[in-house]
């Protein structure tokens, strides 16, 4: 990937060349860097700051989250909003959301985030829009240690994509399903 054409603050972090991609915000460890795992002292940063996960700069009205079906609908994730257009180049970028067949390393059961540790790559993938949301600790009976998860308030828009010939294909709008206790 070339970074003339990226949006301005993707182009503006760090690139892996290796990779040919810009380096998330939240994947920087002490100077290398691990696609796999979140830093969570940058996921903090994110939190305290309202900084997008991708591009690591201020957020706008906006915010994006990708996931699965289960997170959407229970409106439940591990990884921390973005820019909408992060997001979208996101989709496009990393490799463990744009090709089938490719999987995450050196994440097992048990350095999963505690309450996620199905380990089951999503498919179909949902990229949502929200306002805004908010944090509450995640607890697993194995690890002493709690995880954040952000719930997002009632989405904006949302929408599928699928895997069609190994890549990720989008379909169209997803049906937004009702805030807990709504009919």
């Amino acid at each position: 990937m070339n970074r003339d054409q990226l949006p301005a603050r993707l182009a503006a972090r760090p690139f892996d060349d290796r990779r040919g991609v810009p380096i998330p915000y939240v994947s920087e460890h002490d100077g290398h860097v691990d696609f796999a795992v979140v830093n969570g002292a940058r996921l903090l940063d994110c939190v305290r700051r309202g900084l997008c996960s991708a591009c690591g700069q201020p957020y706008e009205p906006v915010l994006a989250f990708i996931g699965g079906p289960g997170g959407f609908t229970m409106r439940r994730y591990t990884d921390p909003p973005m820019h909408l257009q992060c997001a979208d180049w996101s989709l496009r970028l990393c490799p463990y959301l744009a090709l089938r067949r490719h999987r995450r390393r050196g994440i097992t059961q048990r350095t999963a985030a505690p309450g996620f540790t199905q380990m089951e790559k999503a498919d179909p993938v949902i990229l949502a829009t929200t306002g805004g949301y908010r944090l509450q600790l995640a607890y697993d009976d194995t690890d002493p240690l709690p995880g954040l998860v952000f719930i997002p308030q009632p989405w904006i828009t949302a929408t599928r994509f699928e895997y069609r010939g190994g890549a990720l294909t989008e379909i169209g709008p997803e049906p937004i399903p009702a805030p807990e206790g709504m009919p």
